[in-house]
């Protein structure tokens, strides 16, 4: 379920002042990596999603960063 409770907890457990968006495409595509076959979990989120020259990109607990663009949707920056 998207946007679900324990989601919520998982998104906020490493940092509380991580704002939890259900919306949000970055959180829509972690939630994919994680659903898939095979799972990819790359961690909890360390940063909040931070506004670059070229859109948003948040920073993981693997090290891990996904980018969202409206050119090119969310990806991992560093995969």
């Amino acid at each position: 379920m998207i946007g679900s409770y324990i989601d919520h907890v998982l998104w906020t457990a490493a940092d509380d002042a991580v704002a939890f968006n259900p919306d949000s495409a970055i959180y829509k595509y972690w939630r994919a990596l994680k659903s898939a076959d095979p799972p990819q979990f790359i961690g909890l989120p360390v940063t909040p999603e931070i506004e670059t020259e070229v859109g948003w990109q948040q920073g993981f607990s693997s090290g891990a960063v996904i980018n969202w663009s409206a050119d090119s949707g969310a990806e991992l920056a560093n995969g």
